[in-house]
Formats: structure tokens, C-alpha cells, sequence
């Protein structure tokens, strides 16, 4: 997370845990998050308020989680789960941060994490195509290059 700041971070999930009942916005995107971070795509059925507040207990660990996300492999049942949150309108930053400036970055790590996803899935096969062809390409710059020492020591 560029430009992280923990201490900033923590006060304002500390705030975010604090809420007794939260707009469905906030809980909405607590929900997003436990849906995305599902271990092995196992996406929890209770996604309620009450089981993120579990799931944000301990903030650094929370904390941690987010920042080590393994954000290159998403499980489809993940993706799934977060479609209806994904194209629910008031599930954007701007809109969040009126209820409450954590949940909107967290609702902005969401996003961001799947557009990250999106783009690396489409990448990310053309960067293997690459690597493969400058593989070749140097095996047969080495094979030319071996093919010319021969030429040039046939020739003296």
C-alpha cells in the first residue's frame, strides 16, 4: 500500500470497529472485504456486521492481511461473491466516506485489489508469452552466433 501510514490506519479502523449498527453501506463493505479475503475461496456465508467486527479484532493483524494480500491469486468464487457489491451504485469511495472515512478505504482496496486482478490476469499471459520469446530469440542468437565462429574459422 503506497504511501501507508499504520497509525492513521489503526485510529481509523478503531473507528470503523466502534460503530454499534452501521449504515448498510459501511456493513456492505465490510462484507466486500470478508468475501474477497476468503481463504481458498471459501467465502463465509455470515458476512454480517457482527462477523467483521470479529474478523477486525485485532487491527494489526487486519492490518497485515490487507497489506499482504495475495492480490494476483483471487479464487472465481471470491469474484463471485463480490459481483453484487461491485455493481451495487453507492459501492464507491466517494459515497462511503460520507458514512465513514475507513469503509471508504476500504470499499477503494476492494475495487482496487479487483481492477489490480483484471488487469494482471490480462498481462500477465502476454509478460510468459515475452519471457518465452526472448528465451527463443537468445537461443537462436547463440545458435547464429556459434554458426558464424564456424563460418569465419572454415574461411581462414
Amino acid at each position: 500500500m503506497q504511501g501507508f501510514r499504520r497509525p492513521a490506519h489503526q485510529t481509523n479502523l478503531t473507528e470503523l470497529k466502534s460503530f454499534g449498527s452501521p449504515p448498510s453501506t459501511v456493513s456492505n463493505v465490510t462484507a466486500a472485504v470478508m468475501a474477497l479475503m476468503a481463504p481458498n475461496g471459501k467465502v463465509p456465508k455470515d458476512r454480517s456486521w457482527k462477523a467483521a467486527k470479529v474478523a477486525m479484532s485485532k487491527v494489526d493483524g487486519f492490518l497485515d492481511s490487507l497489506i499482504n494480500f495475495n492480490k494476483e491469486n483471487i479464487h472465481e468464487n471470491c469474484l463471485r461473491a463480490l459481483q453484487p457489491y461491485l455493481q451495487d451504485p453507492e459501492f464507491n469511495p466517494e459515497f462511503v466516506t460520507s458514512k465513514s472515512y475507513a469503509a471508504a478505504g476500504l470499499c477503494s482496496w476492494v475495487i482496487n485489489i479487483v481492477r489490480f486482478y483484471e488487469v494482471y490476469c490480462d498481462v500477465e499471459p502476454k509478460r510468459k508469452a515475452l519471457n518465452k520469446a526472448n528465451a527463443e530469440l537468445a537461443a537462436a542468437q547463440e545458435k547464429l552466433t556459434s554458426i558464424k565462429f564456424k563460418i569465419v574459422v572454415r574461411t581462414k
